[in-house]
């Protein structure tokens, strides 16, 4: 699936880029910020503060928007971003004693509809400029990415990929096999950005993706016979499969069958990124803000932001 999806990415890029033409309406557009999970490692989902706030991980990329007409855009992303998720963080005794911790890079293509809310003057077909208003635009955006991750655990002074331990059993237990690295994931989220002059804009986007697996954190179901994972994948696979603790601190192995995780909800993650567009192609900007006389053009309806 993540190769199907890259290659639709990098399919949409060059068409996107044909699809200008004379009509400066493709931006160049580069991401930087943060990236946050919820799964089922990690402290309580509803405390915003002592959770999320606690495994930000970097997130950046770059994509190309093109502007379809004077408040729809289309636009293709490509993101890197490390998430993360720890017990320790948790306000809750059970997921403390639980005692898992991971994390995961991503790689990330996705496709992008953007909808501007706040830019009425655009709208309207009136002339602005950076000296004149309007230089501001709110705007929503939805779409669907494609994605490869791969869930780590730091033991022993290193890290250990994840799905190849088999740490729920996967491969052990009969009619299952390891999840795969890749998936997909609905896309929304709400950005503002500002008109700098001449080519430039900059903005500030946050977006939630509402993915396809339940194992960005390698845990979904129940504990599987720790003895049974040790004979088949290893010492090492039943000691990350199973690191409970009691309230001292002491190793307190769970029982076959007993819940690890929840696979009634997929897991999620979400970016929240500075961004800087730079305006492509003949008449990409005099200083004025839009185009070379910075009119708004109502005849082919080009957002000139």
């Amino acid at each position: 699936m993540i190769r199907k999806g890259i290659l639709f990415f990098l399919v949409m890029l060059p068409l996107l880029a044909s699809s200008q033409g004379k009509d400066p309406r493709l931006e160049l557009v580069f991401m930087g910020g943060v990236a946050t999970y919820s799964g089922d490692v990690g402290g309580d989902q509803s405390k915003f503060f002592s959770d999320y706030l606690q495994k930000l991980g970097p997130a950046y990329g770059a994509g190309l928007r093109l502007h379809i007409t004077n408040f729809l855009a289309l636009r293709g992303n490509f993101n890197y971003a490390m998430i993360s998720g720890a017990d320790s963080f948790s306000n809750k005794d059970y997921r403390k004693y639980r005692n898992l911790s991971f994390r995961s890079p991503i790689y990330e293509g996705s496709l992008l509809f953007e909808v501007s809310l706040v830019n009425w003057k655009h709208i309207r077909g009136e002339k602005v400029n950076s000296t004149r208003g309007g230089r501001g635009n709110l705007y929503v955006y939805a779409g669907m990415s494609f994605f490869s991750f791969n869930p780590q655990a730091y033991y022993g002074n290193r890290w250990y990929d994840l799905q190849p331990q088999g740490t729920e059993g996967q491969g052990l237990k009969p009619g299952t096999s390891k999840y795969k690295l890749s998936s997909s994931a609905l896309i929304a989220g709400l950005g503002y950005r500002v008109l700098l002059g001449g080519r430039w804009s900059l903005g500030f986007e946050a977006g939630l993706r509402k993915t396809n697996t339940d194992y960005l954190d390698d845990v979904s179901k129940e504990y599987y016979d720790n003895s049974e994972l040790a004979a088949g994948n290893g010492e090492l696979a039943a000691t990350l499969a199973d690191r409970t603790i009691d309230a001292e601190g002491n190793a307190d192995p769970k029982l076959a069958g007993e819940k690890r995780g929840s696979p009634k909800v997929k897991d999620y993650y979400g970016f929240a990124q500075v961004t800087l567009a730079i305006k492509l192609g003949k008449g990409g900007g005099n200083g004025q803000g839009f185009g070379g006389n910075g009119k708004f053009r109502t005849r082919n309806r080009c957002f000139q932001f």
